[in-house]
């Protein structure tokens, strides 16, 4: 008998509400860019969160819902005469959202390993029903019914004849309909898992489960605690091995301990909410899958300025809100694409970081963190080139000083024809560039490179500066010339690299 243990998924931790920090650096004296005084630091404390309004989704389903990366786990019983044969297969499709579709996938039937190429058709009804008709090594084998689910995120799958009844989910590689980008990092953190089949020892099989946890370090090394039962016998195991995971999203595992050592197939599935495997040792038809211990929403990670999670772009500061985060700095580790961002606040609910101007934006990247060298779970961003977000407090009010350097505010507005700072972040590269985690200089000032237009209440404000702020860290400022307006509360815009930021008010008298 060998007990083993598997693995794996990435986590994210549950949103909560909380003020916004970030590190100030001293800033040079004497520039036409001035630093931030004490008042509007304390206006960029008092930003908060708005919780976002869950959706109702429905609709109706066509061949174009099938679309992208699935991979699949299958289990069940083959027959041959009056044998049974348990099996279990793992295996990846590509469906491109016009009935055509092609993969591939290994087996285990009654403890043989066989690897598969898939090819083959399918067609959608508006209710989400479907059916595929594959062939396997280039000969035909049969049809497979199915209904896609979660709005073509997923699909359970069957498969019924005389010759066996096989049945089981496909989970989409991506939340979107295209691909994404795996490595190493996809894996790492605390995940639970469950493993069902059958081991086929000294001739003989037996029914075989094993359920345990276990941790990923995201560079290819993990350690793993489980129970296993063998038709009723069970024992206890701890094991360690090394894992890999490709561009492609699938990978192998192999776990030793005191038993032996078990081998895995890996899929790393829905942006890493799932991993799915399959054991592919001899004598072993075994498959499962590992979920993350904490489950982040979308929501969590955001524009430290505008708490938008699609608005993080290179160089910009952004946020993370959960529950038992790191309490401080000191204690703090966040890496972004396996490289570290320079983490400004922590307290136990929030952090704030720097996203490194350097990481790619042709594809999802990783973001994990460790509190006093304990990983969590990767989840997997989108990064663009610019998304700028503007600074809030006080619910929707702009930071923005007048002309003076005072907060402006209803009590205290602009003046038409005055020059005015709005403070964002998220407007990405600029020039001369400037280091990941390094203060702006305030000679030469660094300025925005992609293109930018600013409005105030829709007019077209005309910009005198656009670029860091000198001695901070990713924080950007514009110096804005109020247009002509009536008395009243107006949103200040940008819109940078085609991306629009939020707009909140300023206030012109």
């Amino acid at each position: 008998m060998k007990p083993n243990s598997s693995m794996l998924s990435f986590g994210r931790v549950p949103r909560a509400v909380a003020p916004l920090s970030y590190h100030q650096s001293e800033c040079c004296e004497g520039t036409a860019i001035r630093s931030l005084p004490g008042s509007l630091i304390l206006a960029l404390l008092l930003a908060t969160v708005l919780q976002a309004q869950p959706q109702i989704g429905g609709g109706v389903c066509t061949n174009s819902t099938m679309s992208g990366i699935y991979y699949y786990l299958l289990s069940g019983d083959l027959l041959s005469g009056t044998q049974v044969y348990p099996y279990v297969e793992l295996g990846k499709l590509a469906a491109d959202g016009q009935g055509g579709i092609s993969g591939n996938s290994h087996a285990s039937v009654g403890g043989s390993i066989s690897a598969y190429t898939l090819a083959g058709t399918y067609s959608m009804q508006a209710s989400c029903t479907g059916s595929m008709t594959l062939s396997v090594n280039s000969q035909p084998a049969g049809s497979l019914t199915f209904q896609m689910v979660n709005g073509g995120q997923g699909a359970i799958l069957a498969f019924s004849s005389s010759s066996g009844v096989v049945a089981g989910r496909a989970y989409r590689q991506t939340a979107g309909a295209g691909s994404i980008q795996c490595s190493m990092a996809s894996l790492s953190g605390s995940y639970a898992y469950l493993l069902t089949g059958a081991a086929f020892l000294s001739g003989n099989g037996y029914y075989y489960s094993q359920a345990g946890s276990a941790t990923g370090d995201g560079r290819g090394n993990m350690n793993a605690t489980g129970m296993a039962n063998v038709s009723g016998s069970t024992v206890t195991s701890t094991g360690q091995g090394p894992y890999s995971v490709a561009g492609d999203c699938s990978g192998t595992a192999s776990v030793k301990n005191q038993n032996g050592t078990a081998n895995y197939f890996i899929a790393v599935v829905e942006d890493g909410q799932a991993v799915l495997f399959m054991e592919s040792d001899a004598g072993y038809a075994v498959g499962g899958v590992a979920q993350p211990l904490f489950v982040t929403p979308p929501s969590a990670v955001v524009n430290a300025a505008s708490f938008d999670s699609q608005a993080l772009a290179q160089g910009a500061i952004f946020s993370i809100f959960g529950r038992s985060l790191p309490q401080s700095s000191a204690s703090a580790q966040v890496l972004v694409n396996g490289e570290a961002a320079p983490v400004f606040f922590a307290n136990g609910s929030q952090i704030n970081a720097q996203i490194p101007y350097d990481v790619p934006t042709d594809r999802p990247v990783s973001l994990s963190l460790s509190n006093a060298g304990t990983s969590s779970n990767a989840i997997l961003l989108s990064i663009r080139q610019a998304a700028p977000g503007i600074f809030t407090y006080s619910g929707n009010r702009a930071v923005v000083q007048n002309q003076d350097y005072s907060i402006n505010s209803p009590s205290n507005p602009a003046r038409v024809g005055d020059t005015v700072m709005a403070y964002l972040t998220g407007p990405g590269p600029v020039n001369p560039a400037v280091a990941t985690g390094s203060a702006a200089p305030s000679a030469p000032l660094a300025r925005v490179t992609a293109p930018y237009s600013f409005t105030i209440g829709g007019i077209q404000a005309e910009v005198s500066y656009f670029g860091l702020t000198p001695g901070f860290v990713g924080l950007y400022q514009a110096n804005l010339k109020v247009p002509t307006l009536e008395h009243g509360d107006y949103p200040v815009v940008t819109t940078v690299a085609g991306a629009t930021s939020n707009g909140p008010l300023i206030s012109i008298h």
